[in-house]
């Protein structure tokens, strides 16, 4: 993770920013805007719903190796299709366990929604036990059958679980030939090369031997304080695109495609979006300590790294950042997808708008999230409408992963409270975590989150994985007079479940854009299908889908409050 190193030029330039941020945000925060936008309540649900999986990681007081501190994520999933979605929660687990060569005792949980605020847990009966110290999940439909898979990411040979149809899976790894060995921390799918089927990304964070771990050095102090060594000082580990052969098989073709990463940088979060408008899916990759990537579509079956020069690759100051989640969606509505990256603690978060000619524009100050988040350390992240109004806000989960931190009096806490901004529709965003519900008050060591309405009542409901710790669900209470829509896809030259396709909704003079999505923020997947908020809005003017493989979908005069399936 970060240790910042300046030299007497860029220690002077840093601290202008800082205190320009500083200035900023007293500016932003000090009162509301002059049009508030409606606050939404959020209460966690989970203990109340029977959401009860502790994500083991390791020693839960010390944390002495990187592996114990990183954590991992949640897919939401309707592995039924009964129409409400369930969830799957990663666990991890112990050295002992890791090393015994036994499996792990902590195998993540499949919770099956009951459709009245309550989940079971399904996971020996739906046979998704995971054997490895898991690390992250993503729920996608690689087989083009209509019902939604599993692949989970893991420290160890990761695992893809295929849905049998009958609320059980089968452990296809072998066959498919997708089990990558090292330590994977995220993974995304998206159809790459339009031909129909869903391709499979992994990014990979190290190299990593139970038998020789680190536990002195350059790189094992913060601030003074011993901790877990790395990552920097050890060997990062490249990355993996397996093609889909659309027989149940896959290829790997990273190198050919360009984004196999042979300088083995310290992967952690992966998206898949269409940043340039061109119809093709291109690839961001957030990297700790090191530089981030952003791969562009050639269209030719390869890909190439544009990051530096679209002004993702570094901070705005040009300083490695590390790069924990990452969220690529339309925020301002502008139909181009802009770049949310979450970053180390004692450094910000960084919010990019898409300037729609290849390059990105640091808006992280004028924003107001700079200094507002100098003190978190940041990993899932999502552009959500929390609150139906028509603008997409921002959440974002925070957690440290020195437990260390609470004893030195550092004014950083290990256990965090999470952060919701409002979209004021210019280019400041609201915190408004205080205001926005008990849910929002909780503080743990939180890591992957994940979006979806889990009660079916047309609010943005999130769930939250923390360290060592139960998981928030947390539960979005409908505001009045606040309308919304849910739009399905149902792919048929294309992947069934739309993935990569761009939903557009336009309501009098407003058009709202969404892009479908498998993974995203950190080791995690949401709902696939889209969510817009109508505020007044009673019924949609167009809906507008663009397939992933060109075709055009349009539907007219949609009413508003309900989930609208769009077939190609």
């Amino acid at each position: 993770m970060l240790r910042l190193r300046f030299s007497k030029t860029s220690a002077a330039t840093g601290f202008c920013l800082i205190l320009l941020m500083w200035v900023t945000a007293f500016m932003l925060f000090s009162s509301p805007p002059e049009s508030s936008p409606l606050i939404p309540t959020f209460q966690d649900q989970a203990a109340k719903a029977g959401i009860t999986t502790v994500m083991v990681s390791g020693d839960p007081k010390e944390k002495k190796f990187l592996l114990e501190s990183v954590g991992g994520g949640l897919a939401v999933l309707d592995y039924n299709n009964d129409g409400w979605m369930d969830l799957y929660i990663v666990n991890g687990g112990t050295l002992e366990t890791a090393r015994s060569g036994q499996g792990s005792r902590f195998p993540g949980a499949l919770y099956r929604n009951n459709r009245d605020g309550t989940f079971t847990n399904v996971t020996l009966a739906a046979g998704v036990r995971n054997s490895e110290w898991g690390k992250g999940a993503l729920a996608a439909d690689f087989n083009n059958d209509g019902w939604v898979d599993l692949y989970l990411c893991n420290l160890g040979p990761n695992i893809l679980l295929q849905n049998n149809r009958d609320g059980t899976f089968s452990n296809v790894t072998k066959r498919a030939g997708v089990a990558d060995p090292r330590w994977s921390a995220s993974a995304a799918a998206a159809d790459y090369d339009r031909d129909g089927d869903l391709d499979l990304f992994v990014v990979n964070y190290l190299e990593y031997d139970l038998n020789q771990l680190p536990v002195s050095g350059k790189f094992c102090s913060y601030r003074g304080i011993p901790v877990a060594c790395g990552p920097r000082g050890l060997k990062g580990a490249g990355d993996t695109l397996y093609r889909n052969n659309g027989d149940g098989s896959f290829t790997d073709v990273s190198a050919v495609a360009g984004v196999h990463d042979p300088q083995g940088l310290y992967g952690l979060a992966c998206v898949w979006g269409d940043y340039d408008n061109d119809g093709d899916a291109d690839l961001f990759v957030a990297n700790d300590t090191t530089p981030n990537l952003l791969y562009r579509n050639n269209g030719d079956g390869a890909f190439t790294d544009v990051a530096p020069g679209a002004g993702v690759a570094f901070s705005d100051d040009g300083r490695e950042q590390a790069g924990m989640g990452a969220e690529l969606e339309d925020l301002n509505n502008d139909g181009w997808l802009d770049l949310f990256v979450t970053n180390f603690s004692e450094d910000w978060n960084t919010l990019r708008l898409n300037q729609k000619n290849g390059l990105f524009d640091d808006v992280t100050v004028a924003s107001g999230i700079g200094e507002d988040s100098m003190r978190d350390l940041s990993w899932g992240a999502g552009f959500y409408d929390f609150n139906n109004d028509g603008l997409k806000d921002l959440f974002v989960a925070n957690g440290h992963i020195y437990p260390q931190v609470d004893r030195y009096g550092l004014r950083i806490a290990y256990r965090q409270p999470n952060k919701l901004y409002l979209n004021t529709g210019k280019p400041k965003l609201w915190n408004v975590s205080q205001q926005a519900g008990p849910g929002l008050q909780i503080a743990k060591s939180f890591r992957g989150a994940a979006f979806s309405d889990f009660n079916n009542d047309g609010s943005i409901d999130i769930a939250v994985a923390a360290l060592d710790e139960t998981p928030l669900l947390l539960i979005n209470q409908p505001l009045a007079g606040q309308n919304w829509l849910w739009v399905k896809l149902e792919g048929t030259a294309s992947n069934r479940s739309g993935i990569g396709a761009r939903v557009s909704v336009r309501c009098g003079p407003v058009t709202q854009t969404r892009e479908i999505k498998a993974g995203g923020s950190f080791a995690s997947s949401s709902d696939v299908r889209a969510h817009f908020g109508l505020g007044a809005c009673s019924q949609v003017d167009e809906i507008l889908v663009r397939w992933p493989r060109g075709m055009m979908s349009t539907l007219k005069d949609v009413p508003a409050g309900r989930v609208v399936t769009v077939k190609e």
